[in-house]
């Protein structure tokens, strides 16, 4: 018989990974229960399994249990589930918010309970996501030796890279990965603006844009940023940052101090790597609006 995953905010996150044990066939799918019973109904029917319920009262008991809410939600979601403590001793209860740690669960903390916190570091909003696309990805996950043994087949049944931390500063771990995948996307976006203002015709910003996101990303995993990062920082063109420097003063205005904070992660990059002198070092602190020698 296979183990049953009960599912309470089953919104794109939880239905991705849902419809992914589904397809893999080791994992069945029990209970979800939504906000109502009609966004209930519409999870079950995309996932193609499961039964909708309208309150916690209608879920059977089941090994796993998924808190698929928005992060907000998750505490009120625990303590809700600790009133059913007895029916829920020895499964696992899981969320999948990188933001939080186990401390949200804490009103489940009673021993009785497994606790973790999985968080597949990828977007999960694509409904037709496979098992091949989701094969590699890397899932961080917290918990109890106990808990982290129940949680693994769930990760690695359906090909994600299982990478299990303890303790981290979770706010700072979210705020990395935010930059890396939402703030990233949001550069390529300005950046395309750049170049539409530049006079490019949209189509080709795009085709710009999108090229060299792929042979960055492929130089990234080849070489990693220390060794593949170029341009006239590294190269310590001071010539060319100013000519970029007035060209984004004249177009955006407003954009200039992005251009400043991005230009200066990429200064610290090649000072790390020991690429500039003191004078080049200085003259580029200067154009992106700290002291010289500061």
């Amino acid at each position: 018989m296979k183990q049953q995953i009960n599912i309470i905010g089953c919104g794109r996150a939880a239905g991705s990974l849902a419809r992914l044990w589904l397809e893999h066939g080791r994992f069945g799918i029990g209970e979800v229960m939504n906000r109502s019973e009609s966004s209930s109904r519409k999870a079950v029917r995309s996932i193609g399994a499961g039964t909708a319920v309208s309150g916690l009262d209608q879920m059977k008991p089941a090994g796993f249990w998924l808190i698929g809410t928005s992060d907000d939600q998750i505490e009120g979601v625990s303590k809700a589930l600790a009133a059913r403590n007895s029916e829920l001793r020895g499964a696992l209860v899981f969320h999948l918010a990188g933001r939080f740690g186990l401390d949200v669960l804490a009103p489940l903390n009673n021993g009785d309970i497994h606790l973790a916190a999985l968080h597949p570091v990828r977007s999960l909003t694509d409904t037709a996501l496979s098992l091949e696309g989701f094969a590699g990805t890397a899932c961080v996950a917290e918990g109890s030796g106990e808990a982290l043994a129940m949680l693994q087949p769930l990760v690695t049944s359906i090909g994600g890279t299982w990478l299990p931390v303890s303790g981290i500063d979770r706010g700072l771990y979210h705020a990395s990965v935010s930059i890396i995948s939402n703030i990233t996307k949001a550069v390529a976006w300005k950046a395309q603006k750049w170049q539409q203002r530049a006079g490019l015709p949209d189509e080709t910003a795009t085709a710009v844009t999108h090229q060299l996101l792929a042979s960055t990303m492929e130089d990234l995993f080849r070489s990693g940023a220390s060794q593949s990062i170029t341009g006239p920082v590294v190269r310590g063109d001071t010539s060319t940052i100013e000519a970029h420097i007035e060209a984004i003063r004249a177009a955006h205005p407003e954009d200039l101090e992005i251009y400043r904070i991005l230009a200066r992660t990429v200064l610290e990059l090649a000072q790390e790597r020991g690429d500039l002198d003191a004078d080049t070092l200085n003259r580029f602190k200067v154009l992106f609006g700290e002291s010289a020698g500061g």
